[in-house]
């Protein structure tokens, strides 16, 4: 076989070789991998948001009557349940440093009965609501004025 020909040879072998792996190669763009960064959380580690709520049926209301005080524990949208509610608001009956009402949370929401005997007309009465959820606390508030 002639040297010429040997040449012709090679170089179209290695003419297929190099048009073969540009034929099957993937665009850069497809070979990106997503990586996190360092120090960076995951999707799945992100802070969950927690939101408390609270609020009375009659925020004006008369002497002798009821309110009914409601609270809700909300953890990224979703109302929990399941975990006590303490509420506390002044009472001159009640011992300092202890809730005035203390109810599981049931149904999306805790609710007292607030009584309002003791109050005189036009007072404000500031109402405080707690829960404990994984050694976690989370506090709201609301309030009511007597007529």
């Amino acid at each position: 076989m002639p040297k010429s020909s040997l040449l012709l040879i090679t170089c179209l072998v290695l003419c297929l070789a190099a048009c073969s792996a540009q034929a099957g190669a993937v665009p850069a763009e497809q070979d990106a991998v997503p990586v996190s960064q360092p120090g960076a959380p995951a999707p799945s580690q992100q802070a969950d948001t927690f939101e408390v709520v609270a609020w009375v049926d009659n925020p004006t209301p008369a002497q002798g009557e009821q309110v009914n005080l409601s609270g809700s524990l909300i953890k990224n949208g979703v109302y929990l349940g399941g975990m006590m509610m303490q509420a506390t608001w002044p009472d001159k009956t009640q011992e300092r440093g202890m809730p005035n009402c203390n109810v599981l949370v049931i149904y999306q929401r805790g609710v007292c009965i607030i009584e309002t005997e003791g109050f005189t007309a036009g007072e404000y009465v500031p109402v405080t609501v707690k829960f404990v959820y994984k050694d976690q606390t989370y506090t709201g508030q609301t309030s009511f004025t007597l007529k």
